[in-house]
């Protein structure tokens, strides 16, 4: 019965993604992943391939990511974000599997892995789930760092050069990789084999200097600047501990004042903390008598937790510029699971009561796991809505509006411009909503019960803006395909994602509908509409029977 509960959370958790994911490049992946495998494929030499694959991206070396993307290209003849982003996620599997062979040196059954699928296949990372760059930088180089340290326990050479090589793959995966070979060092002092730490570091060294080998320090987040850092000492406590127990956190406040709403991450951060501080100590101060199993579980559990507890400590440190909370993105959220499963793990090593404590995290894990879907399901949808909205004004008009900010849109759009125009492109911009049409709207009925806002001086985030809300209309479903506003004219159609609106807890447990019928929406629409021209309003929902329908309004460029 555990093992097909297990099954059937994972299988949803990969179900889950699959429908929200959207093959398009955002953020990042323009550059990491999209530019990168173009110039891959255009390369005159190996040399210049070597040199890419290799190629500093802000303070870090990505190879695990650019590897993914060559793989999806080699696999599909094309680049594939959706199969980039299964095999970012996929690296949770592995994180699995190895507690799992923890549980059974401890001697304990697949029952006691329940807690761990719970927290680990969970909506809390919709960010780095649905964005390729980050499923294939966070989790994977928690999954390759945590492999290291656990081959490092397994008494073969082979073990411990696979050990080697998955610690090199962490550090050329991600900066915090590198930790690994410090995690790994006190690893091996503590299973008292002293020269083989000595030949370990001396690797990491080498692998360290080749990393810093014309290595430029430049951060968008001012990581290098040393002085900065120590201004605001009360966020890096604020930011480490919301690092820490950020599954715990409900408020992305990204670049914000800390907020009361972050308390609740902040203390159990700081209870993660202390518990996990205390039993290093236990560990310190205590003569351990336990059996060569036992003794290895707990070497690869203090490995685990001094490579999570470095790369908290200097996450929250080199992102800490400025009174903000900077690390209370979803994407950061695996190191909060890992920290969580790492309490349960050493509860289970050290205390007698083992199925106790496994009903315990069990309850609680279970209980996160249905409050997340509750809390994070619309953002997998919204984040769904934004990507083809974004892919259709961009297939349809040559403008690239998933960003708010200019820059973004512009550099978006001049390297997806030189990718369409390269004569043997790796990637194709394929057309969406093909039922957006004309011919469509001019024969949409109209929509009366909407109430439409021009705010000229919003004190939103907006500079001007648009509010437009309903009740009436869309009935979103729950596998939705998004809600839009359609914004037209005799020239031009272009989408902006609408928010579909959320049902009440009782109402979703009575109608089974995560969704209630409407949608609201407040966005600056300006910045799409050409000066001057006049455009008419519309409601897109590709799921309704009738999927269009006209509001009575007009608003003319600025």
């Amino acid at each position: 019965m555990p093992r097909l509960i297990c099954t059937c959370i994972i299988f949803s958790y990969f179900f889950l993604i699959i429908l929200h994911a959207v093959n398009i490049p955002r953020g990042d992946d323009l550059y990491c992943l999209l530019l990168f495998t173009q110039s891959f494929r255009d390369a005159k030499s190996w040399t210049q391939c070597f040199q890419l694959l290799f190629e500093q991206w802000v303070e870090h070396r990505i190879i695990y990511s650019r590897l993914t993307a060559l793989a999806s290209y080699w696999l599909h003849g094309t680049l594939n974000f959706k199969t980039i982003m299964i095999i970012g996620n996929a690296s949770l599997l592995g994180i699995t599997f190895l507690i799992y062979r923890l549980l059974q040196r401890i001697g304990l059954s697949i029952s006691y892995l329940l807690p761990v699928v719970l927290t680990l296949f969970s909506p809390v990372m919709y960010e780095g789930n649905l964005w390729a760059g980050a499923a294939t930088v966070y989790m994977p180089v928690c999954f390759t760092g945590m492999l290291s340290i656990y081959l490092l326990t397994v008494p073969s050479r082979i073990a411990f050069v696979s050990a080697v090589f998955a610690a090199i793959l962490a550090t050329y995966s991600f900066g915090n990789g590198m930790f690994t070979f410090l995690a790994g060092c006190a690893v091996l002092l503590y299973l008292k084999k002293t020269l083989t730490a000595c030949l370990w570091m001396l690797v990491g060294l080498a692998a360290a200097l080749i990393y810093f080998g014309g290595f430029k320090t430049h951060s968008a987040t001012s990581a290098f600047d040393w002085a900065v850092h120590f201004r605001y000492p009360a966020y890096i406590f604020y930011n480490f501990s919301a690092f820490v127990g950020g599954i715990f956190n409900y408020y992305e406040n990204v670049n914000g004042p800390v907020a009361l709403q972050n308390t609740p991450a902040i203390l159990c951060g700081v209870a993660i903390s202390v518990f996990i501080a205390w039993s290093l100590f236990k560990i310190a101060t205590t003569r351990s008598h336990d059996e060569r199993g036992m003794f290895a579980v707990k070497a690869t559990w203090i490995g685990f937790v001094i490579f999570i507890g470095i790369t908290s400590v200097v996450i929250a440190y080199s992102r800490t510029s400025a009174p903000q909370m900077t690390v209370v993105s979803s994407r950061y959220k695996i190191y909060s699971m890992t920290a969580f499963l790492l309490v349960y793990l050493w509860c289970l090593i050290s205390f007698k009561k083992q199925r106790t404590i496994g009903i315990i995290f069990a309850t609680t894990s279970a209980i996160l796991l249905v409050f997340n879907y509750f809390v994070y399901y619309e953002k997998f949808v919204n984040y769904k809505s934004h990507s083809l909205a974004g892919l259709f004004n961009y297939t349809n008009r040559g403008q690239w509006i998933i960003y708010n900010g200019s820059y973004f849109e512009g550099a978006s759009k001049l390297i997806c411009d030189s990718i369409r125009n390269n004569p043997k492109p790796v990637f194709h911009f394929q057309p969406v909503f093909h039922e957006l049409s004309r011919e469509a709207l001019s024969k949409a009925p109209a929509l009366l019960d909407v109430r439409v806002i021009e705010n000229k001086h919003s004190s939103n985030r907006f500079i001007s803006s648009i509010s437009v809300g309903t009740n009436a209309f869309p009935t979103t479903p729950n596998m939705s395909q998004g809600v839009y506003l359609v914004m037209y004219n005799e020239e031009d159609i272009v989408l902006f994602a609408a928010n579909p609106l959320k049902n009440g807890r009782f109402n979703m447990l009575r109608q089974r509908n995560y969704f209630k019928p409407g949608f609201y929406l407040e966005e600056d629409i300006h910045r799409a509409m050409r000066k001057g021209k006049v455009y008419k309003l519309a409601v897109f929902c590709p799921t309704e029977k009738e999927k269009l329908r006209l509001i009575n309004h007009q608003i003319t460029g600025i």
